[in-house]
């Protein structure tokens, strides 16, 4: 029994060990086009005062008394927004599925046949 283990484990980490190469590789890869693409952009880490800004601007927005004032028009928008967001999820996760309507399981009768 503690062969099989051994034997089990020594195939995954063998896998592991291949797959080590071209992950290490994509990741520098990866590492430099988003540097090129930073500097080429002209991209820069916000600053402590932006960051200070985007915070309260958070902190009005959830106030309850801004929320009394919202219209019609503008709860109408968000819950557009909202289904967008909502259908694009969905959309993701049929193509990740790669099927429209759950999950492709195999039944245990059809794994033995």
């Amino acid at each position: 029994m503690a062969s099989k283990f051994v034997g089990c484990a020594q195939v995954y980490l063998n896998k592991l060990i291949a797959l080590q190469k071209p992950v290490v590789y994509n990741t520098k890869v990866a590492v430099e086009i988003a540097k090129q693409v930073y500097k080429k952009e002209g991209m820069a880490f916000p600053s402590g005062a932006q960051f200070a800004e985007a915070q309260q601007t958070l902190q009005n927005a959830l106030k309850i008394k801004n929320l009394k004032n919202l219209t019609f028009s503008d709860a109408a928008k968000g819950g557009v927004i909202f289904a967008e967001i909502y259908t694009f999820f969905l959309l993701g996760e049929v193509v990740g599925r790669r099927n429209l309507i759950g999950y492709d399981v195999k039944s245990e009768e059809s794994a033995h046949h």
